[in-house]
């Protein structure tokens, strides 16, 4: 006779195994942008297919809008067609952002075309322009179209911290429309889920200023609008105010007992999370990408891994790095390879 409830203890005790043997799984990945390549004066095609290289799990790409289409209705996806054709010859898998937010600085990549019909101030919400919020939905759509049959590309991106003032002009996207661009890219493709970010401040000035004057970038925002919350993970800004250099950091210990609130809040909404910038590139103050030797004060090796251990100890699974383009920067020039080595140490140690 069958004895039910031992198989049911077995079956438990199984199941607890399995979860121990998961737990300390983990996915790294990265964001190339040719953009960033461009800034350090580096072949970005070069730079890709050493990233790719690299054995990064997943990696992020951008649909630039003012490359696609300078030209109003002229799209030029050549670029993006051979960066998705490179990462589908090493099989890795694809996030692709599309929006007029992608990432990287001047953070709105809107064409020339665009742009000069703005009529949005400093500070203002340029999807309330009705030509933007026509031209970008233009553009998710053909964009989307055109690569939702890829293999290679499994989650879409939609704007990058989209609520956030920040760039030039410090224009930000309203809630609202970020809503419709959501709702458009679902209607296109349901299939794949659908990632939005989060900026954080994980130090305590850096979070009263951006309570203050920022508009709300909230987790209830995004959360009900995407499957995964990414995280842009900052310990160290540099800012230069009025002439004065200055870093604003957050240690271990505010920044472990910041993010568990931040984590805590994110998991009421059922939400997945992700780190999908976790800073391994200085942020100097006045300085658009650090080009000197000397090592900055902003980012370090150590910091990094310490700060990816704290985020692995809290449960998240996948964690992009920030700044791998800096990294390539730094060997190429200056024959460190301090960065890369760390990567290659975490990642041993992942597998």
């Amino acid at each position: 006779m069958i004895n039910m409830k031992k198989i049911i203890v077995v079956m438990v005790f199984l199941c607890f195994l399995c979860e121990l043997s998961f737990a300390d799984e983990i996915r790294l990945g990265t964001t190339f942008s040719q953009v960033q390549c461009n800034y350090f004066g580096m072949d970005w095609k070069t730079a890709y297919e050493e990233v790719l290289g690299m054995g990064f799990d997943i990696i992020r790409l951008g649909a630039y809008w003012n490359e696609i289409e300078q030209k109003e209705g002229e799209y030029d996806y050549s670029t993006l067609d051979w960066q998705i054709k490179k990462a589908a010859e090493k099989d890795i898998p694809i996030i692709l952002t599309v929006g007029m937010k992608s990432p990287r600085w001047p953070e709105f990549f809107l064409p020339d075309w665009v742009e000069e019909q703005v009529t949005v101030g400093f500070g203002g919400a340029v999807s309330k322009d009705p030509i933007v919020r026509e031209k970008v939905l233009m553009f998710i759509n053909k964009t989307v179209k055109r690569y939702k049959d890829s293999t290679g590309i499994k989650y879409w991106q939609v704007e990058n911290e989209a609520v956030n003032k920040i760039g030039e002009r410090s224009w930000y996207i309203d809630p609202d429309f970020l809503k419709d661009e959501a709702a458009l890219v679902r209607i296109i493709d349901p299939e794949r889920k659908i990632i939005m970010t989060k900026s954080t401040y994980p130090n305590g000035f850096l979070r009263l200023f951006s309570q203050l004057f920022m508009h709300r970038n909230t987790i209830k925002n995004i959360s009900d609008l995407c499957d995964i919350v990414g995280l842009n993970v900052y310990p160290n800004v540099g800012e230069k105010i009025l002439g004065r250099e200055i870093i604003f950091s957050a240690g271990k210990k505010e920044r472990i007992q910041y993010f568990k609130r931040v984590i805590r809040e994110i998991r009421k909404y059922s939400k997945d999370i992700w780190v999908l910038e976790l800073q391994a590139e200085p942020w100097e103050p006045g300085h658009l990408v650090y080009l000197k030797e000397p090592l900055p004060k902003t980012a370090s090796v150590k910091e990094t891994q310490e700060t990816y251990y704290e985020f692995k100890q809290l449960g998240v699974d996948t964690i992009f790095f920030w700044g791998v383009e800096y990294w390539l920067y730094r060997s190429e020039e200056y024959k460190d390879e301090e960065w890369i080595e760390m990567f290659d140490n975490i990642k041993k140690g992942a597998e």
